[in-house]
């Protein structure tokens, strides 16, 4: 990672990624904890994401698409979920607050670094709704077949 807020993230990652996850982990029902399916796959892409941040290679754009894929099956309002994306703001400025590098950086270094999170959300939003039409055009498909099945017995 080249930039200061790149060095910061590396240089703390594991406090940063155990908040993420637990922000994420909170966003799903109770019953899903880390050691899920569900939460090994948060985990592991909340990782590569964290770790890939300043680069849109295809394993982080893959990271972006599993995390909005899993939040897109969620029964949560968009905003809601992709809220997750936002915790990084928080986390890193509680990180920071923290007294773990308080002057680490600057305001220049804090704007790139929100800026570069806010295309991380819209590029995941991209992906959540892409996801969601998924979703609803299956629903439809099956709900033309089970109209389909209802006029043949109907006919028959």
């Amino acid at each position: 990672m080249k930039s200061a807020w790149g060095q910061l993230i590396l240089k703390n990652r594991e406090v940063i990624l155990d908040r993420w996850i637990e922000k994420g982990a909170a966003l799903f029902s109770e019953k899903m904890g880390r050691t899920t399916p569900i939460g090994e796959r948060l985990s592991e892409s909340l990782a590569i994401v964290l770790d890939g941040i300043e680069e849109n290679s295809k394993s982080f754009m893959d990271a972006v698409n599993q995390i909005s894929r899993l939040l897109a099956v969620q029964p949560l309002p968009p905003s809601k979920a992709l809220s997750l994306f936002f915790e990084l703001k928080t986390i890193l400025h509680e990180t920071v607050s923290k007294g773990y590098n308080r002057d680490a950086l600057k305001q220049v270094d804090w704007d790139a670094c929100h800026n570069r999170i806010e295309e991380i959300v819209l590029s995941a939003f991209d992906c959540y709704m892409t996801n969601r039409e998924k979703i609803y055009q299956l629903k439809v498909e099956e709900s033309q077949r089970q109209s389909f099945m209802l006029l043949r017995r109907v006919q028959a």
